[in-house]
């Protein structure tokens, strides 16, 4: 198991060691994904090796899922649910709100069930929340929240144009949606809540159905693949490696004003799409191979944008990034070997 592995254990304790506090009744939704099962395990190995007393819940729609990664542990208790339908765990001090539909392939097939989960499930947890009144929640929004802009670094306060012809994007407006009525939640209700707009994360918590680039360009390394660009790559990214990007949710959830919205990302981690896939490339010992369009091809492909993401304001909560992208992307390959 995952949990199991030396390399990836001390990733997650060093994170435990920066916990501000040492008990609380902890939710996790969408727990089983990317950084939902780092957030477990963080505080999973805070319980087992710092004396804490965490309670934590991890809630997702597949049991099976859930079991294969959590049921070993005697501090997590698995919950099968979609998070659209009502939350009914008593006395939660935390929600780490996380479910989503996550890859460009999920938006392609199911537009309808993404904006739902997004919107509705949003909903779920700020009426938890509202009822509660001693409830704190973070939710997990995204970069693209921010739309088309005629610059390349974006902050908290930038907003931008989102293509609504488009089916791709019902997941940057569907997420759009639900930081409003996280806003609307906290003027209205009084809601304890802070929002965290995520950069590119990746890591060995990727599930295996991610059809990111990123993701894509890691399983090739792992199968000792050459990697084929159908671009030139030239899109530029903040990248963030899991670790990091768990710490700074953490740091959010605990340090955050309630209210605001904070930048998920790491400036030591910037990096166009093509080095990405040589940074991998170089690791795994492969190639980067270039399978570019021809001119009419090319036509139908959209600008490349670029998204850097500032992080001041992540940083004021006294939050720094630990990995750079060659760092990341390392120990993400030698923890994905180990279990293959």
């Amino acid at each position: 198991m995952l949990f199991d592995n030396p390399l990836y254990r001390d990733s997650v304790l060093r994170i435990a060691k920066e916990l501000p506090v040492n008990s609380g009744r902890i939710l996790i939704t969408g727990a089983s994904g990317l950084i939902g099962t780092c957030l477990v395990d963080v505080f999973q190995i805070a319980n087992d090796m710092l004396d804490c007393s965490f309670e934590i819940y991890a809630l997702g729609r597949n049991i099976d899922r859930l079991n294969s990664k959590f049921s070993a542990s005697r501090d997590v208790h698995c919950v099968a649910q979609n998070i659209v339908e009502p939350v009914e765990i008593e006395g939660l001090t935390h929600i780490i709100h996380t479910a989503s539909n996550a890859d460009p392939r999920s938006y392609a097939l199911y537009p309808a069930e993404t904006i739902l989960t997004n919107v509705i499930g949003a909903k779920s947890v700020l009426d938890y929340c509202k009822n509660s009144k001693n409830t704190r929640v973070l939710f997990t929004s995204t970069f693209e929240v921010y739309g088309k802009l005629d610059q390349d670094e974006y902050g908290e306060d930038d907003f931008g144009i989102i293509d609504n012809k488009q089916l791709r994007y019902c997941y940057s407006e569907s997420k759009r949606t639900a930081e409003f009525l996280f806003r609307s939640y906290h003027d209205e209700y009084g809601v304890d809540c802070v929002i965290a707009r995520l950069s590119s994360i990746y890591g060995p918590t990727m599930l295996d159905n991610d059809s990111k680039a990123h993701a894509q360009f890691l399983r090739n390394a792992l199968n000792s693949e050459n990697i084929v660009l159908k671009s030139e790559g030239k899109q530029k990214r903040t990248y963030c490696y899991v670790m990091d990007a768990v710490s700074g949710l953490l740091a959010v959830l605990f340090k955050g004003t309630s209210g605001e919205a904070y930048n998920i990302a790491n400036d030591k981690s910037v990096a166009t799409i093509a080095e990405v896939a040589q940074t991998i490339a170089d690791i795994a010992g492969t190639k980067v191979i270039f399978d570019l369009p021809d001119g009419i091809e090319s036509k139908g492909f959209s600008k490349p944008q670029n998204v850097v993401l500032k992080t001041d304001k992540l940083k004021s909560l006294g939050w720094s990034g630990k990995y750079t992208l060659l760092e990341g992307l390392t120990d993400t390959l030698a923890i994905m070997r180990s279990n293959i």
